[in-house]
C-alpha cells in the first residue's frame, strides 16, 4: 500500500504541477499603440501614432497620416511600441530592444512619399533590427508599412523573414 501511495504522490507532483514558465523571449507582446517619432532638418520633430486600445477586438483602431514637410532631409525615425491596456502604460519598446535578437522590424514602401528607409541600428548579434531608421523623403503621397516579426527565421531576407508577426500597420504618408 505504501508503494501505491508513493507512486500516486509522485504522479501528482510530476503531472499536475505547472511546468516551467515560458521564456519571455518567446512570448508575443501585447501592443496597443505604435508611435513613429520623426526628426529632421529645419527643426522637423513630429510624432504620428497607430492606436488600437482594445487590441483589435472591435475594430476601433485609429491611425495618423504621416506628413513630412517638403525639403526635409536627414530624417531619423524612432519607434515606440506601447501596451496601454496596463496601468501604468508599459513601454514594450524596452523589452523588444532587450530581446533584439528575437525581433525584426520590416518596412515596406508604396508610392512616392518616402523613397528609401535605411536601418540605423542592429541587434545584439550585429544583425538588422529596425527600431531606429533613416528615411529619405520623396514627393507626393504613399504609404509606409511597418511590421514587427517575433522570432524571425532569418534576418538576412527582409522580404520573407518568417516568425510570428506582433503587429503589421500601414501608415499613409504625405510630403507637402
Amino acid at each position: 500500500m505504501r508503494f501505491i501511495l508513493s507512486f500516486a504522490i509522485l504522479f501528482v507532483a510530476l503531472f499536475l504541477t505547472p511546468g516551467c514558465k515560458k521564456d519571455s523571449s518567446t512570448q508575443q507582446e501585447n501592443i496597443t499603440k505604435i508611435i513613429v517619432h520623426l526628426t529632421g532638418s529645419g527643426g522637423f520633430d513630429q510624432e504620428f501614432a497607430w492606436s488600437d486600445p482594445d487590441g483589435g477586438d472591435t475594430g476601433n483602431a485609429s491611425i495618423d497620416e504621416i506628413v513630412i514637410p517638403a525639403g526635409t532631409t536627414d530624417i531619423k525615425c524612432h519607434l515606440r511600441v506601447l501596451d496601454e491596456s496596463q496601468s501604468p502604460v508599459v513601454d514594450v519598446s524596452t523589452e523588444i530592444e532587450e530581446e533584439s535578437a528575437d525581433h525584426l522590424f520590416i518596412y515596406k514602401l508604396s508610392g512616392l512619399a518616402v523613397s528609401k528607409i535605411d536601418y540605423d541600428d542592429v541587434d545584439s548579434n550585429g544583425k538588422l533590427f529596425g527600431l531606429v531608421t533613416k528615411w529619405t523623403a520623396g514627393t507626393g503621397t504613399g504609404t509606409v508599412n511597418i511590421a514587427l516579426h517575433h522570432l524571425p527565421t532569418t534576418k538576412d531576407n527582409l522580404l520573407s523573414p518568417g516568425g510570428e508577426i506582433d503587429f503589421d500597420v500601414t501608415f499613409p504618408v504625405k510630403v507637402q
